[in-house]
């Protein structure tokens, strides 16, 4: 009798199991995509908050080739994040962790971080740049509310999907 329980609890246990594991991985509530303003992928080409500002088929043109070209300009940097991360994993995964190696390999990363960043911020400037008065006004009153580029409302990671890459799945 309890080899039989012990036997039905095993299968109850890989069942669940098996149900949980066949959802695939996410990150929680608050990373899908969302309504909030965001210079991430949504509706618009330039992002959630795109469609909310009625852009013309002009400017969602531009905008589309705007962002494309960021987006391959953005390429190798982020291959070298990549790489630059990997290098100092592995400097840390050392029995005796060099300290000096450790820094400079930091100082290469916050490099390349500002680089990124700035180039990201000149996209959106340029971006922004493509608005009608009426339209920025528009942009304003939605950041003022607490949405702006990054993760949603308030900074936090609610509602728009952030800074993105269209079709690269929850990334």
């Amino acid at each position: 009798m309890k080899k039989m329980i012990v036997g039905l609890m095993v299968v109850a246990l890989l069942a669940t199991s098996g149900l949980a594991l066949a959802q695939g991985w996410g990150r929680g509530p608050g990373y899908g995509p969302g309504s909030g303003p965001a210079y991430g992928p949504g509706p618009g080409p330039m992002g959630a908050w795109g469609a909310g500002l009625n852009l013309t088929a002009e400017q969602q043109q531009k905008m589309q080739a705007l962002r494309q070209s960021h987006f391959n300009e953005m390429a190798p940097l982020r291959e070298k994040m990549i790489n630059k991360q990997a290098e100092l994993r592995t400097l840390w995964a050392q029995p005796e962790p060099n300290l000096a190696q450790i820094r400079e390999k930091q100082v290469e990363l916050n490099a390349l971080r500002d680089q990124m960043q700035e180039k990201q911020n000149l996209n959106r400037l340029e971006m922004r740049n493509l608005l009608t008065p009426e339209q920025k006004a528009q942009l304003g009153s939605a950041i003022s509310q607490g949405y702006g580029p990054g993760y949603g409302k308030r900074g936090g990671f609610g509602p728009g999907r952030g800074m993105g890459i269209a079709g690269c799945p929850r990334w």
